[in-house]
């Protein structure tokens, strides 16, 4: 052929790999009704990073943005809760068409890291709680689309509970009983009225005692006039040594909840690759997973898209960081589970974030071909 022909073929060509790419977006496939997207800490180098926002407006229809009591979001009573991080993600989400999940009104386990809070009177625990709520429902009222008003609040198998099954050694309880979780609800209602309301927590995602817990208590709180709309299931599968989660097992349980007339929300999904003492330098290195445990891993981003896809209750994928160097498990500093500090696990569909360009790994692939086979028209 002459080159005269091939040059024109050869920008063909390429304009056609680009229009192909434009399209292969997770959003492009995500049926009505649902909705997928990773968290975006609005005073964490996420944020700050332009690469790593330009993912969520391109790949998602919706974000989570988080507001939590004791880091640096209200130091003292004296001073007014600090909305500032939360609000310029909202601001940002608007301004990309991304909805927003709202990441958390009460959280009694990580307000145990505040001093002054659990040194306060019991009788100052209510009214304080109500103007947290207040202040963060309301500072952008009619623009958050979910609440998580309260998180992990349940009691694990062996925990001190009451007979609802909530633990019973948080501040809040203490202070107020059960009925702090019926309050919070109440004033979120009132200080956002249009969003929706739910209770978030972890180890829920299987049929268990937990879970069962978990929804017998819901039900209960519904019948008693409490506001609530739905669960959020966190789904932080960290034990890579474990087998695939059971997924049959899984769906049963979501069932359930669908059954009894509550939305479902996937709010906080990760799972780890590998487990490595060793960082790499730069992508791909020697201590990055290999292509049996990214196949895995992809696998398990796309059997639990599956499963939320084929139950119509069900609202969201949302992710919790959605590129390895920003995600809560690599590098760990601390102890997170039975994941030690120093240990990298690659957990996100997204490689790099920080010493890398962000680049797609076999998990996002795994989520997309989940959602190419969706209806379209509807679930």
């Amino acid at each position: 052929m002459h080159l005269r022909f091939l040059i024109p073929l050869f920008l063909f060509l390429n304009v056609l790999d680009a229009n192909i790419m434009a399209q292969e977006r997770l959003k492009n496939h995500i049926p009505p009704g649902f909705h997928v997207g990773g968290v975006v800490h609005g005073d964490s180098g996420g944020f700050k990073s332009q690469e790593y926002r330009n993912v969520a407006r391109l790949e998602f229809n919706s974000v989570t943005s988080t507001a939590y009591l004791p880091w640096g979001v209200w130091q003292s009573p004296q001073q007014p809760p600090n909305t500032s991080y939360f609000a310029n993600v909202v601001d940002w989400a608007r301004r990309s068409n991304l909805k927003v999940h709202g990441h958390v009104l009460i959280y009694p386990d990580a307000n145990l890291k505040s001093k002054w809070w659990q040194q306060q009177p019991n009788n100052m625990v209510g009214p304080r709680m109500k103007q947290f709520i207040d202040t963060f429902a309301g500072v952008r009222r009619g623009q958050v689309w979910v609440w998580d008003v309260l998180n992990e609040v349940m009691a694990n198998d062996g925990q001190a509970m009451d007979s609802n099954g909530l633990r019973t050694d948080y501040k809040e309880f203490r202070a107020m009983g059960a009925s702090y979780v019926n309050k919070s609800f109440e004033w979120a209602k009132a200080a956002d009225p249009n969003a929706k309301l739910i209770i978030n927590d972890y180890d829920i995602a299987s049929w268990n005692g937990k879970s069962t817990r978990l929804l017998n208590y819901v039900v209960k709180l519904r019948n008693a006039g409490v506001p609530i709309d739905g669960v959020g299931f966190q789904m932080h599968f960290v034990d890579v040594t474990s087998p695939a989660p059971d997924i049959r097992n899984i769906e049963k349980n979501l069932k359930r909840f669908a059954d009894a007339g509550f939305e479902i929300y996937i709010t906080e999904f990760d799972t780890c690759a590998i487990r490595t003492k060793k960082p790499s330098p730069k992508f791909p290195g020697s201590s990055t997973p290999n292509a049996q445990q990214l196949e895995r891993q992809k696998q398990f981003y796309k059997k639990l898209m599956q499963v939320a896809l084929r139950q119509p209750a069900c609202k969201s994928f949302l992710m919790w960081d959605y590129a390895d160097d920003f995600s809560w498990l690599h590098k760990t500093d601390r102890q997170i589970h039975n994941v030690s500090p120093g240990t990298y696990t690659y957990p996100a569909p997204f490689w790099c974030g920080k010493h890398c360009p962000i680049k797609r790994k076999p998990a996002y692939y795994g989520m997309l071909e989940a959602l190419r086979a969706a209806p379209k028209n509807g679930r």
